[in-house]
């Protein structure tokens, strides 16, 4: 579900202020998001925007410190986009980054089932299933 679609929906089920304050944070985001610098892109989020002071949090300190730097640049990028922000408050929120999940480790085919394989491919014709047929096999025999 996109988030314009997520904010209409929740539009619909909100008071109306509530819904207004949730597509201004929302156009705030969209607005920033062409003026941030790609590496920065994914790594800022509005948290809130009101009375022309733009709060943006950030996933790490350095990201803050760059923005804090060029937030005078920011603030008239945000203009041209439209969006009239008087202050920028930057605040480092480290739940934004993407929590480490270590690999799975899976166990891999039994023998008995990769010879079940093997016999079926070399029963086979040359085809496209065949060919899946011999890639899972080599990637299943080399662990």
């Amino acid at each position: 579900m996109s988030a314009s679609s997520l904010a209409d929906l929740l539009a619909r089920q909100l008071p109306r202020q509530l819904a207004d304050h949730a597509r201004d944070l929302l156009a705030a985001q969209t607005a920033l998001d062409r003026v941030l610098p790609a590496a920065l892109c994914g790594r800022v989020r509005v948290s809130q925007f009101d009375a022309g002071t733009l709060a943006l949090a950030c996933d790490s300190g350095a990201v803050a410190s760059r923005l804090r730097q060029q937030a005078g640049q920011l603030q008239a990028d945000l203009a041209r986009q439209g969006l009239a922000v008087a202050t920028v408050r930057v605040s480092v929120n480290p739940d934004l980054l993407a929590r480490y999940m270590p690999p799975v480790e899976k166990a891999g085919l039994p023998p008995a089932a990769l010879a079940g394989l093997a016999q079926l491919d070399a029963s086979l014709e040359d085809g496209p299933l065949k060919e899946a047929l011999d890639r899972l096999l080599r990637h299943h025999r080399k662990a």
